[in-house]
């Protein structure tokens, strides 16, 4: 039951043993010590372990928090490198286009005298006004238009292009077709075009560019339809509803919708899209909590969604939302849940 006094001075040298054991008369002490000296042992053990490991989860998080700061940085900075690569070959684009009217106009060449010349088939778009939506970002924004009618925006004319007698009449309609650029495209340096794209609703199946609506295309021209819902012509405005515009989007033309344009109106043929284009996949419930709630009221009331909502369209408002999140516009992977509650605005 006794230690030899060489493991009693071995432990005073490295530091284990406490001020509070003693030898015995024979240069001894006893067991009840030793276990003592094993508990101090582990406990300093545990310490330098958890001291390590809460050094090492600091600095993991440090340099996980780094790298999420360098990858942000470097999409806004590739994104910002996309957005002054269009400016620029939207301006170079301009002046070759106006060179080269020029020198047909000089010439009286006909067009029919530049066919066979790819070069020479080129046409101009003068932006008629811009689109003020509340989409800030294509995430988000509605795939469609009817998804989501209680959505709210306008066009700001630009009268030196379009003057306001260009709109004369077309609040005698009801709806609208715009014409529009996809200008959030980020895919513009592309040498080469992908002849394929796999839809985000059609599980993977791959199929044409022009077989989808999608924004990546030949030429990066949309069309979309909308709900005529007023004209400002003091303030220069075509104000729509239920539509998939992004804000800032350029608009190249305004053509009202008439009923030659809805297919079976008069034949009663049937309209006929592939099964993932006609599938309702929508979310059954969006439920709103408390405090997302509140913070939209405080929106409203303090009107910064106006002119879009004014403080009596709560509703209206609360309702477009609603019906962004059931179409679920986050990205395919992260899908697949039945609710998905909005927590804050």
């Amino acid at each position: 039951k006794l230690l030899p006094t060489p493991f009693l001075l071995h432990t005073q040298c490295t530091g284990q043993l406490s001020a509070g054991f003693q030898l015995n008369t024979h240069g001894t002490f006893n067991m009840r010590d030793s276990h003592t000296v094993s508990a101090a042992v582990v406990a300093s053990f545990a310490a330098v372990t958890v001291i390590g490991y809460s050094y090492h989860k600091k600095k993991l998080k440090e340099v996980t928090e780094k790298l999420t700061v360098l990858r942000d940085a470097e999409r806004k900075g590739r994104i910002k490198a996309e957005i002054n690569l269009r400016a620029s070959i939207k301006l170079e684009e301009e002046k070759r286009v106006s060179a080269s009217n020029a020198f047909y106009a000089q010439e009286g060449r006909s067009s029919s005298e530049s066919e066979g010349n790819e070069r020479d088939k080129h046409m101009l778009l003068r932006c008629v006004g811009t689109v003020v939506s509340p989409f800030t970002k294509r995430m988000g924004t509605p795939r469609q238009g009817a998804l989501a009618p209680h959505a709210r925006g306008y066009i700001q004319l630009n009268t030196s292009v379009a003057p306001m007698e260009t709109l004369s009449g077309i609040d005698l309609y009801s709806h609208a077709w715009i014409i529009f650029c996809f200008h959030a495209n980020t895919d513009c340096q592309s040498t080469s075009m992908k002849t394929k794209v796999r839809p985000p609703r059609a599980g993977g199946l791959k199929v044409g560019s022009m077989a989808t609506r999608s924004p990546h295309r030949p030429n990066n021209i949309g069309l979309s339809l909308v709900q005529i819902t007023g004209v400002d012509a003091k303030k220069k405005r075509l104000y729509i509803a239920a539509l998939d515009l992004v804000n800032g989007t350029p608009v190249y033309d305004i053509k009202p919708v008439v009923p030659w344009d809805i297919p079976g109106h008069f034949d009663g043929e049937k309209l006929e899209v592939p099964s993932w284009v006609s599938q309702d996949d929508a979310l059954s419930m969006v439920n709103f909590a408390k405090e997302a709630e509140s913070n939209l009221e405080t929106l409203i009331k303090y009107k910064k969604l106006a002119p879009l909502y004014s403080p009596n369209d709560f509703d209206d408002a609360k309702e477009a939302i609603k019906e962004i999140l059931a179409q679920d516009p986050r990205a395919a992977k992260k899908r697949g849940k039945k609710r998905w509650f909005f927590r804050s605005i």
